[in-house]
């Protein structure tokens, strides 16, 4: 991988926009889709430096033992227990549920990074029955804890040297559970999914992002440093409304996710990083940070030379969905609404268009089985070429003939797939 030069935020410029994915190094733009494998890794690099850490290459030394089984709905699934044990002196061991349907031939399988003491999807029985597909879970604090004990787990230690906070970890055990499914023969490597819930949504676009054998990446709610965006606010109503997390407010609550570069940046009230954070107990110790940070505000967000739409980029031209709460404002609706429409601008200079998805449905901060279902239904039209649920937006240029494209002619601000209010920059225009 290239070496490349980024500056400390003292010598930065802000953006006042969305930034520009396309933009090179050098100053330059991406003039075709084969220059893309090399962008994709400056962005990669980039998101690295001031947000998840470097992170170690795989171990290379990954097995899976399954330690209990057991057939289930009637003999149609089996369940297990697969335990986990890689990385130097087999320092890293963690547990995985297994639950895959019983059938010819190998099937698609969705990795979910889980949180403690929850256990097993809303909509298990049509996911793995109806549809066919494995789904395998894992604690990742089994191995890194939430707190600010995370930079002296077994896995940090093991890897000393390395910048790296929890997000990048727990997404760094998300590929280790692809490395066992490489090992078996009911997996179907070309269908390997990712998926969590909140800051596991979080993982899981950490995880897709840098291993390239997710083929469809899937988080649910993932809000700040996820699928929202850092620059622009608000809840269903628009910019300005409800009470979202920002990067300063996610940093006070949470500086072990990211690395230490991530906590110059934005309306803060503590002063701690990754690396000198308190160690904080229980959700109240949280709770009380929270309460004294100045919520909902930006600060100097702007002088970050990325925001959340470069997720989506770095996992294009693979498909990707993200599924939201209406009353999710902690989340930030409306930011995630800009950064799905901007990294459109991506998918379709790759070609790629109809593989960069969102759902939007009413309620609150939660996996439902809503969520599962609308998952399930994109990675069927991935895979299979089926239809799609009809909620799932996937962003379409306007028809010449609609209705809608007529009026844009004549008032173009009507037609907002034509019209972008947060980036003056498009995909180049190839020749």
């Amino acid at each position: 991988m290239s070496t490349y030069e980024f500056l400390p935020k003292a010598q930065l410029q802000p953006i006042h926009q969305l930034p520009d994915p396309f933009l090179k190094p050098d100053g330059t733009r991406v003039a075709s889709p084969a220059e893309w494998p090399e962008q994709r890794e400056y962005l990669k690099a980039m998101l690295a430096h001031y947000m998840y850490g470097t992170m170690p290459p795989p171990p290379g030394n990954t097995r899976g033992e399954v330690i209990f089984s057991r057939p289930v709905y009637n003999g149609r699934a089996v369940a297990e227990t697969v335990r986990i044990t890689c990385g130097p002196n087999d320092v890293v061991q963690f547990n995985c549920d297994l639950i895959r349907p019983v059938k010819e031939g190998k099937v698609p399988v969705i990795t979910w990074n889980q949180f403690t003491d929850r256990h097993g999807s809303p909509d298990e029985e049509n996911v793995v029955l109806g549809h066919g597909y494995a789904v395998i879970e894992f604690d990742k604090e089994q191995v890194v804890p939430d707190n600010a004990n995370a930079i002296h787990s077994p896995l940090a230690e093991a890897y000393p040297g390395y910048t790296w906070g929890a997000i990048a970890m727990w997404a760094w055990m998300q590929s280790r559970v692809v490395d066992y499914l490489e090992t078996t023969d009911f997996a179907d490597m070309g269908k390997i999914v990712a998926t969590g819930h909140s800051r596991g949504g979080k993982v899981a676009i950490c995880a897709a992002i840098y291993d390239e054998r997710f083929a469809v990446c899937a988080p649910n709610d993932s809000g700040c440093g996820g699928c929202g965006c850092f620059r622009y606010l608000g809840g269903r109503l628009g910019e300005g409304t409800g009470l979202c997390e920002t990067a300063g407010s996610v940093e006070d609550a949470f500086p072990f996710w990211w690395c230490d570069n991530f906590g110059e940046f934005g309306n803060r009230a503590a002063s701690y990083t990754r690396s000198n954070a308190p160690l904080m107990k229980d959700m109240k110790d949280f709770a009380g940070t929270l309460l004294r940070a100045p919520l909902g505000k930006t600060a100097d967000e702007d002088y970050l030379p990325f925001d959340l739409h470069f997720v989506r980029a770095c996992v294009a031209p693979r498909a990707f969905i993200s599924c939201e709460a209406l009353a999710d404002t902690w989340a930030n609706p409306f930011g995630t609404q800009i950064t799905w429409r901007a990294a459109e601008e991506v998918y379709r200079f790759l070609g790629a268009e109809g593989k960069n998805a969102q759902v939007m449905r009413d309620g609150p901060h939660q996996f439902q089985a809503i969520d599962w279902q609308h998952i399930v239904s994109f990675c069927d039209a991935m895979f299979f070429g089926k239809p799609m649920n009809g909620n799932i937006q996937c962003f379409t240029p306007p028809n010449p003939e609609d209705s809608s494209a007529m009026m844009a002619k004549m008032i173009p601000a009507m037609d907002w797939r034509g019209e972008c209010l947060h980036f003056d920059w498009r995909a180049p225009v190839q020749k």
